[in-house]
């Protein structure tokens, strides 16, 4: 459970949270929640489960099952979308972009793929010209 305790302690501290605080929220002494972080006790699922709440983080991210905040959306064995990829989908599909593209798929991605790398060429040439 190392992981789960390095995690615990990162979240706390990454949203300023104190330990006292964390009990509160938890309704356990803060000599109990400090056994959690320290490895010398484990929580209850029902802590876990608060715990992954109020840090916006999976169950599994916390207890050290995954790598990422949150789950991924998985499509298929070769497709997985993170939280931000879906965001950006989300984007995507209220500036009608994706509605567009279900038209000829193949020529549209085509041609945003070429747009998308003059776009970047352009930024590059930018950033170097700016540190010259």
């Amino acid at each position: 459970m190392v992981i789960f305790q390095n995690r615990l302690r990162y979240l706390r501290e990454e949203h300023g949270i104190k330990q006292e605080d964390m009990a509160k929220k938890l309704n356990i002494s803060t000599s109990a929640y400090g056994y959690y972080e320290q490895g010398r006790n484990e929580p209850s699922l029902d802590s876990i489960k608060k715990m992954a709440d109020i840090f916006d983080v999976s169950v599994d991210y916390l207890l050290g099952i995954i790598d990422t905040k949150k789950h991924p959306f998985k499509l298929s064995n070769e497709i997985a979308l993170s939280h931000e990829d879906l965001e950006t989908v989300l984007l995507l599909k209220k500036l009608q972009l994706l509605d567009d593209m279900r038209t000829a798929p193949t020529e549209q991605v085509s041609r945003l793929n070429r747009l998308w790398l003059f776009i970047k060429n352009e930024i590059n040439l930018e950033k170097n010209s700016e540190s010259e």
